[in-house]
């Protein structure tokens, strides 16, 4: 297994490092940025280097990539640096946690990392470039576009259709047969009842705070 390069040099590079080290047993030889992000010359004692020379330093020969950045611009930043990363000659790595919950038939796509106890049930497909947070469900016959971020404990039912390049919040609930566009925004808490055009953002109604301190409380 070849070293790896992660693009990204935040908590989600981190994260990603963790992932691949401790789980993959993959050692990871550098984080690259854009030069004018480069704000340190390590991480995790791994040296940063500048994405414009990356190529040069770690020729994609004989190292895979992984970029591993937010949700930013819905998406499209991690979208747009997949490109780049391929157009520079890499092999784009993946990984799936060991204690995640995934159907025997389930082919894992290129820079798509899947993390600790998703549920990822018979016949779901999960496109390239996604990022599944911990405990997730997918349900049955669902399919998961491409470029996607889903946050922690959401629930995606059976027979759904998220499109690329969505974004699905903590704890949000998906029902069954729903269909929702690109790019669209399912806010944490959500419960999404009825099928989405692109470009939708779905609120749930946030929680109000109580005029009355928690030490006038007559119980709890």
């Amino acid at each position: 297994m070849r070293e790896l390069v992660i693009f990204g040099a935040g908590q989600i590079a981190e994260v990603a490092h963790y992932y691949f080290t401790a789980e993959g047993a993959r050692p990871v030889a550098a984080f690259t940025v854009d030069a004018q992000f480069r704000q340190a010359g390590a991480v995790l004692g791994v040296p940063v280097v500048d994405f414009e020379r990356v190529q040069d330093l770690y020729p994609p020969d004989s190292y895979d990539m992984f970029v591993a950045v937010s949700f930013r611009q819905v998406n499209k930043f991690r979208m747009q640096k997949v490109a780049e990363a391929e157009a520079k000659g890499y092999a784009l790595a993946s990984h799936v946690s060991p204690k995640a919950a995934v159907w025997n038939g389930f082919v894992l796509q290129p820079n798509t990392i899947i993390m600790e106890h998703n549920v990822i049930q018979p016949f779901v497909t999960v496109g390239r470039n996604v990022t599944m947070w911990s405990g997730n469900h997918i349900g049955h016959h669902s399919t998961i576009g491409d470029h996607c971020f889903i946050a922690s404990q959401a629930v995606i039912s059976g027979s759904c259709t998220i499109g690329d390049g969505c974004f699905i919040g903590v704890n949000a609930t998906v029902r069954d047969g729903i269909s929702i566009g690109a790019h669209a925004v399912i806010g944490a808490g959500a419960l999404v009842l009825a099928s989405a055009p692109d470009e939708a953002v779905l609120i749930a109604q946030a929680a109000t705070m109580s005029k009355v301190p928690s030490s006038r409380l007559r119980s709890i």
